[in-house]
């Protein structure tokens, strides 16, 4: 064949095909999987147990079946599931109120100013520490506690408010308590993510009230809305420590969920079998709800709406009038107040005398000093305040290390299709696996190899609890990546670093994000470290709730304990509250 083109001739040759075509596969390089490397060994901390405890459940005398599962024809059994349920109904009402406050502070932008750092607060704070607080407000004695001192006031007697059936007002308020700002927070974020012109545009036309709500908010913020439901159910079907601190211990049983049922069970020496079912049972419900929930978030494309071109400032939202900016403030400081209120009566408690706090409420302002202070410093809480420091910290750090690299990998390693889908797959179902799951024969390794009462090995363990959400955040972020930065990079003469370093540069909110909320979940971490490692460790979660058993008596010393144990985490969450919403939401910055 012949070419000739501005007086060059070219000939070419081509030689005559022998044998049939064979189909060719562009060549992988096998580089990239070692990033991944790290992360399948520290989640092989999860995936052997949880493969042990599903043998030992469908494993019975006469080979494999589901004869343990019988355990669910049990009274308590059944108790427990109708309650783990109800906590689920418990989180639809708390989704709902959140997005009605957070489309408040939307209308009302001043609400913001002093409602955002109020509602931050309590997610902050560990369960022990919500339970030990309402539990404070709500003791049945009118002397002492709030709730009841102003119900005697004004109707002359009062309900034992951790009585029998009204225990569960305790438990929700203090649930509430804990995840509102949470979800006000990511509502709120979705809200500022409208665009302003659709808003203008709409208002132009007369769409207000109701049919704004259902032709703009609901529909844009149904993201938002699957991704909140999920966390918070998720947390509340795994809901524990906040029974064990809330509930007197002769109505626990009232109270049980799946995971009390499962812990009761291991502790009274019940066949391991039967225990490993009730694990299983947990882990079907957690999953189901968690696959469904990513399931639709995967129809409704779940990333929040990503501003690639900034505003024009002068094109932003309109003033509202001084009166109404008034107006917002004081409802703003009002909410504001009531939320901070169970805070405030921690503090004050934690002022008195163990003494005092023992027989009057936070308003005596008899016995006051730091003497409660000095009486949990006397159980140890300096120790485990050091001890939970450095879990946490090894903890983040080993996450990061390890997810950061593994997100990149899933999101630009090149992973056959069938591969990611996998990978991200098994990421899933760890996320929400409850730690009943593996928490049994991980703690049986780690005692025949005298690592018990540990810290490196309780923060290995909190690091793979924590890596699959981290990684399915970051790789949420990576993937968001512009192309045009992702072409740019893959141009350079070092392809893979360049894109990491470029991604981890841009995408800082997320790497926050995982950051703060593993050095904060591990810092208030109670169930891993009581059902794995044991009290060796002493972290401050079970010296809280060590001395919490005798409440009533020690509930000075329990407040100073739980004010310490919150400072860290608070100061934390204040700093990098922006951020973190940022980075759960997007997950990158435009």
């Amino acid at each position: 064949m012949g070419l000739q083109t501005n007086g060059l001739s070219l000939e070419i040759v081509g030689r005559e095909i022998t044998g049939r075509p064979v189909p060719g596969k562009p060549r992988r390089p096998a580089g990239p999987y070692l990033l991944g490397l790290p992360a399948l060994l520290l989640s092989c901390l999860l995936l052997i147990p949880i493969g042990v405890t599903v043998v030992a459940a469908f494993r019975t005398p006469g080979g494999f079946g589901f004869g343990n599962f019988a355990v669910m024809t049990d009274q308590g059994a059944l108790r427990a599931v109708g309650n783990s349920l109800l906590w689920v109904l418990v989180t639809f009402g708390i989704v709902v109120v959140g997005f009605f406050l957070a489309l408040l502070s939307y209308r009302l932008p001043a609400v913001t100013t002093f409602l955002q750092p109020a509602l931050v607060i309590p997610f902050a704070v560990s369960v022990l520490v919500s339970g030990a607080t309402f539990r404070l407000l709500f003791d049945p004695t009118p002397e002492r506690g709030t709730v009841t001192a102003v119900w005697t006031r004004l109707f002359g007697s009062s309900p034992v408010w951790l009585g029998p059936g009204l225990f569960w007002l305790v438990l929700v308020s203090a649930f509430g308590w804990t995840w509102l700002g949470y979800v006000v927070s990511l509502f709120r974020a979705g809200l500022d993510a409208i665009p302003d012109d659709v808003s203008r545009a709409l208002t132009a036309e007369g769409v207000r009230g109701w049919r704004r709500l259902r032709a703009l908010e609901i529909p844009l913020l149904r993201p938002i809305a699957g991704v909140v439901t999920l966390t918070v159910v998720i947390a509340a079907v795994r809901v524990f420590d906040l029974i064990l601190i809330v509930v007197p211990g002769s109505m626990q049983r009232s109270a049980d969920v799946l995971g009390l049922n499962w812990w009761r069970a291991t502790t009274s020496g019940d066949d391991p079998g039967r225990t490993a079912a009730l694990g299983v049972v947990l882990f079907a419900i957690v999953a189901a709800v968690g696959l469904i929930g990513v399931r639709g978030l995967r129809r409704r494309r779940w990333a929040m709406p990503v501003t690639v071109v900034r505003p024009d400032p002068s094109l932003g939202r309109s003033k509202p009038r001084r009166s109404v900016r008034r107006f917002g403030w004081l409802i703003g400081l009002a909410v504001a107040l009531v939320w901070i209120f169970p805070a405030v009566v921690l503090v004050i408690t934690a002022l008195h005398s163990p003494e005092e706090a023992g027989v009057r409420g936070w308003w005596s302002a008899s016995g006051l000093g730091f003497s409660s202070f000095a009486a949990a410093a006397n159980v140890g809480l300096f120790r485990a305040l050091l001890s939970t420091l450095i879990i946490a910290s090894a903890a983040t750090a080993v996450l990061l290390v390890i997810a950061v690299p593994t997100a990149y990998l899933v999101a630009w390693g090149g992973l056959p299709l069938r591969v990611g889908r996998t990978v991200m797959a098994v990421f899933v179902v760890l996320a929400v696996t409850p730690v009943q799951m593996y928490a049994a024969p991980l703690r049986d390794v780690i005692d025949a190899a005298g690592l018990a009462g540990s810290r490196i090995a309780l923060a290995l363990v909190h690091a793979a609890a924590g890596l699959p959400f981290a990684v399915l955040l970051l790789r949420s972020a990576f993937a968001s990546a512009p192309p045009a930065l992702v072409s740019e990079a893959l141009q350079g003469p070092v392809r893979q670093s360049a894109v990491l370093a470029t991604v981890q540069r841009t995408y800082r909110p997320a790497l926050i994000a995982v950051a703060v909320l593993e050095f904060a979940l591990v810092w208030n971490d109670f169930i891993v470290g009581f059902l794995v490692s044991g009290p060796g460790t002493t972290p401050l979660s079970l010296v809280l709730w060590g001395e919490a058993r005798q409440f009533s008596a020690s509930s000075g010393p329990v407040a100073a304990a739980a004010v310490v144990a919150s400072i860290v985490p608070v100061v934390l969450m204040l700093t990098f509250w922006r951020t973190v919403v940022r980075g759960l939401t997007t997950g990158s910055r435009p």
